[in-house]
């Protein structure tokens, strides 16, 4: 009798034991399904930063250095460019003053010729002369022209471009000289036109 509930106590332990071997063994499979999904997400999220990454230096890479350009290109035509208070570049090419407005988040930049021309604001008939001219040479030119009462007693005029500056245009240098050009051409031109307008009046 007692060899017989030996047997008996002896299979209780023998499935007792199997059941907890294979709760032990679901357990282990489960902690390591968990590790794995662990180490996925974490190389997923790895791999997503290192994307970030690469993307940001992809876009600064892209980003336009449009000031950057224009600085170089002016040091090539021998100028020592300089900045202004309000963040302009200034700079002399043969002999007058220009200032430039060019930001890296733009690809155009602005080029500006000051005082160009100048005549004190009392003289009504010099003011009806540049108005005209001004208007003339606005409607035919590539450039702007335009005038401003400054501080002193005088009217200055000004001389205005807007245009696209990026390395992809074919000889920047010989572009900017084209640029160039189209300022002392206009300047030229309105002094020319000023005098033309002069010379019909006293003719009167």
């Amino acid at each position: 009798m007692w060899h017989f509930g030996g047997i008996i106590l002896g299979l209780l332990l023998y499935f007792f034991y199997q059941y907890l071997k294979e709760e032990s063994d679901k357990s282990n499979e489960a902690d390591e399904e968990t590790e794995d999904v662990g180490q996925q997400q974490e190389q997923l999220y790895e791999a997503s930063q290192t994307n970030k990454i690469e993307q940001e230096k992809m876009e600064q890479q892209a980003m336009p250095k449009t000031k950057e350009l224009a600085l170089s290109i002016l040091s090539k035509f021998g100028c020592q460019p300089g900045e202004t208070e309000n963040e302009r570049i200034q700079f002399d090419y043969q002999g007058i003053t220009f200032l430039m407005e060019a930001i890296d988040e733009c690809l155009f930049v602005n080029l500006i010729w000051p005082w160009c021309y100048s005549f004190s604001k009392f003289d009504i008939d010099e003011f009806s002369r540049v108005r005209q001219v001004i208007n003339d040479i606005n409607m035919r030119g590539s450039v702007s022209v335009f005038y401003g009462i400054s501080d002193s007693d005088e009217v200055a005029v000004h001389i205005k471009k807007h245009f696209l500056l990026v390395p992809q245009i074919p000889d920047l240098e010989e572009y900017m000289k084209v640029v160039f050009d189209s300022f002392f051409r206009t300047a030229r031109t309105l002094n020319l036109e000023i005098e033309k307008v002069r010379m019909k009046e006293y003719e009167k």
